[in-house]
């Protein structure tokens, strides 16, 4: 009787494994790895997201730089669009050794001049609990929730991160948006 349980408990973890095991084969794995340029990275991402979350993605560049935007409908919140765009963080004789991943959520909802300092104690108290998400009212009063991944040499990071805090982002910015509406009202 033992020997049963024991071959049906294997046969149930080796079954696990397996489905598992071919879920991850479906998806195309890729690994960001720092590079000189300010494009490479942002095409591996762009090709990452298409091919393994069937995400729309549009490239905006302004001279060397290039950046890729993401449209959201939104669904419990009005439309709004996610920035991914890289940047060095560290160099060292003159050599990337450190990039940044910045992922931007960009509400589109500006808070009038009269309710910013309402809004503003909103997303105050909703960052002291959001350990690595910023939430803030940029320059142009549009509500902004921000994220950094660091890529280092030679370690790098796999891809499926950035759409780990795309969908991070989407989750905060759900939250928040019941937060905010009422003292724009």
């Amino acid at each position: 009787m033992k020997k049963l349980i024991l071959l049906i408990m294997a046969t149930a973890a080796l079954g696990t494994w397996s489905a598992s095991s071919a879920r991850a084969q479906d998806k195309k794995l890729s690994r960001l790895t720092v590079v000189q340029d300010e494009n490479s990275m942002e095409k591996i991402i762009e090709q990452y997201l298409i091919a393994n979350h069937k995400m729309i993605v549009t490239e905006k560049t302004k001279g060397d730089d290039l950046w890729l935007e993401l449209p959201m409908k939104g669904e419990a919140t009005p439309a709004f669009r996610f920035l991914v765009d890289t940047q060095p963080l560290n160099k060292d004789a003159g050599r990337v050794i450190e990039r940044g991943v910045r992922i931007q959520t960009l509400t589109g909802i500006k808070v009038p001049a009269d309710r910013q300092a309402a809004v503003m104690k909103i997303i105050n108290d909703f960052n002291r609990d959001k350990v690595f998400a910023a939430a803030y009212v940029d320059s142009d009063t549009e509500i902004m929730l921000d994220w950094t991944l660091n890529v280092l040499d030679p370690a790098g990071l796999d891809t499926e991160y950035v759409y780990d805090v795309l969908a991070r982002e989407d989750k905060l910015w759900r939250e928040l948006y019941p937060l905010v509406k009422p003292a724009m009202e």
